[in-house]
């Protein structure tokens, strides 16, 4: 009689173990075909210090390429971006897309967010819209700047 239960108990237990089970996903690889991509191609290349790169995924509000003079004049925000989450390992995605508009968020070391805003052109995802979040703050514009 205790032979049953002690049965059915261990089937429960070990059907239990898939179920909590880690879920395996594919690797995102970074690229600008897909809005995860480019935002992780953009912390590429802020971990390897390659600034220009990192403006060239920049894009205006309508998704347009910016020019050569809108790029250098962010290159000292994307630096000082690029001190502060260079090296740091990315813990946690989040995507949501709509159509031809996405954002994502990067959380950086469990310590702060990146939070971008995307739109695809010509099958290719431009990043519009760059906030840091750093944690238990108010979130901090890096692109494009508020005037003053």
């Amino acid at each position: 009689m205790k032979v049953r239960p002690l049965a059915f108990c261990l089937s429960l237990l070990l059907s239990a173990c898939e179920t909590f089970a880690p879920v395996r996903r594919e690797p995102v690889l970074p690229g600008r075909t897909s809005p995860l991509g480019t935002a992780l191609l953009f912390k590429l290349a802020l971990d390897s210090g390659r600034i220009a790169d990192a403006t060239a995924l920049l894009a205006s509000s309508d998704g347009t390429p910016l020019l050569a003079e809108q790029r250098y004049e962010l290159f000292p925000d994307i630096e000082r971006l690029g001190r502060l989450v260079a090296r740091l390992p990315v813990t946690f995605t989040r995507t949501d897309t709509l159509g031809t508009t996405a954002t994502v968020w990067l959380e950086i070391d469990y310590r702060q967010t990146l939070r971008f805003a995307l739109l695809r052109r010509d099958s290719l995802w431009a990043i519009t819209a760059l906030e840091r979040i750093p944690w238990n703050r108010p979130p901090v514009p890096v692109f494009p700047t508020t005037a003053e």
